[in-house]
């Protein structure tokens, strides 16, 4: 798929992005929260569907 950098800049500014663990119903908690959008990855969404997501497919064309 993507490299950790694009995986990276493409969740940080995706207005979709919600990390697995809130979806799992965690919640936020100094546990599973993100500390900083170093962060945020597509691969860590629920969305990601092994790189199928419609978003990071259609942002990745301009990232490659």
């Amino acid at each position: 798929m993507g490299d950790e950098s694009t995986l990276h800049r493409i969740a940080s500014h995706c207005t979709e992005y919600e990390p697995i663990s809130s979806a799992q119903g965690y919640g936020f908690s100094w546990l599973n929260t993100a500390a900083a959008s170093e962060d945020y990855r597509c691969d860590w969404c629920v969305y990601w569907r092994d790189g199928s997501c419609c978003i990071y497919v259609d942002r990745n064309k301009y990232h490659s």
